[in-house]
């Protein structure tokens, strides 16, 4: 592997702790403690749930929101590999999903270019609580919060004292020009546990004209929090550097990533991103039967130009302050349009089996040598695929 990348390798995860992209435009903090500075929005917690109310927030859903439990392991501690014959198709006979099939209902086909997204019959329009920095605020989230079919031109705040249940479906999440943060920033505190469900929705920030900036655009669409849960499924993430900052009981499910907006800039190599980064995480991180896919214009089904420079791997686990990744699974997924498919420099007994790994720059899974301490305990079915996601039966070698 080339030294450039291996020392934008290294470079890029202390961008991402201060939560600074030198892009271009300016990128707000990752996790911005709101409680300590001066509240926007809501003026408290009972204003916000009470605007909340208001708005209408509808019945729980009728489908269970707990996460699926992991496959069970052997007694190697492997999770056993599928059975199912892997067929010659872009689903892999229907492992991941076809593009544009998962996210809101009533979405449809767009583009990476469009302006907005359409707004879909029966959705309510939530604007911003804040029109500077263009969030919405959830402060109390005290029992059960659902979040149903509704249009956020706004990233999402989730502040300090949210602990409980947050089901965000059926909805798309827009933040316009002019948003100070990622999609959802969670930033509850370690005073309780949250769970956040997101499920049948699109998350896809609006591109940005000639002097503009989006911060949501150039960071992970979600981040994780010391207790929190959070499950993703059905969840169509374009337009944003990554899906998920997460690293600690997070499952992604049935989801699709694409059309990383980095990529899209005059000079991608400024920054590098992951799709997936649990960074610093401890564990446990499942990923299946999703298709993540970063570097693809998704309309026209070809690669962005360069989109490797911005995009350091699909699959990207690093250690920070010690920690270790414990309980990593990912299978039946596509894997493509990163300059790697995996860059495993830390982890305990990873797991991936089954998966199809499309078109990278370097390297399908990376051989990185001494600079990482990944151990495997389970490397098995994984082969290489075509851009379109269809499998091949050529293998791709267990990393060293």
């Amino acid at each position: 592997m080339p030294s450039k990348r291996r020392s934008a390798v290294r470079r890029w995860p202390i961008l991402a702790v201060a939560g600074t992209l030198l892009v271009g435009i300016a990128v707000a903090v990752v996790a911005l403690d709101r409680d300590a500075a001066d509240r926007t929005g809501c003026a408290t917690a009972a204003e916000c749930a009470a605007a909340t109310a208001a708005a209408g927030a509808t019945p729980a859903p009728t489908t269970t929101a707990e996460a699926t439990p992991a496959p069970a392991a052997t007694a190697t501690g492997a999770a056993p590999a599928s059975t199912a014959p892997r067929a010659a198709d872009p689903t892999g006979g229907g492992r991941y999903p076809v593009r544009f099939s998962v996210g809101a209902p009533g979405v449809g086909r767009y583009r990476q270019s469009d302006s907005q997204l359409p707004v879909p019959r029966g959705y309510r329009v939530y604007e911003p609580h804040n029109q500077a920095s263009k969030e919405w605020d959830l402060y109390d989230c005290e029992g059960t919060v659902n979040l149903d079919r509704i249009y956020f031109r706004a990233f999402i705040y989730i502040g300090t004292d949210c602990h409980g249940t947050v089901n965000i479906t059926n909805s798309i999440i827009a933040p316009p020009p002019g948003s100070a943060n990622r999609a959802i920033l969670v930033n509850a505190n370690s005073a309780g546990r949250l769970t956040l469900n997101i499920s049948n929705t699109t998350i896809r920030p609006e591109p940005v004209g000639s002097g503009q900036q989006n911060a949501a655009l150039t960071d992970h669409a979600i981040n994780d929090c010391a207790t929190c849960t959070i499950r993703i499924s059905g969840v169509d993430v374009a337009n944003s550097g990554g899906m998920c900052l997460c690293g600690a009981n997070v499952t992604i499910e049935r989801s699709w990533l694409h059309d990383n907006y980095i990529a899209h800039l005059a000079d991608p190599a400024q920054a590098h991103t992951g799709g997936v980064f649990p960074y610093g995480g401890s564990g446990p991180v499942t990923i299946r039967n999703s298709r993540l896919e970063p570097g693809v214009d998704a309309f026209t089904g070809k690669e962005v130009p360069g989109y490797w420079k911005a995009i350091t791997a699909v699959l990207f686990t690093q250690s920070q302050g010690g920690s270790t990744l414990r309980n990593y699974l990912v299978h039946d997924s596509f894997i493509s349009l990163g300059a790697f498919g995996l860059y495993a420099q830390d982890g305990i007994g990873l797991r991936l089996h089954d998966n199809v790994f499309g078109p990278t720059h370097w390297e399908h899974a990376s051989q990185c040598r001494s600079e990482c301490k990944a151990t495997f305990a389970q490397w098995s079915n994984n082969v290489v695929g075509s851009i379109d996601g269809t499998p091949s039966d050529e293998a791709v070698p267990r990393p060293s």
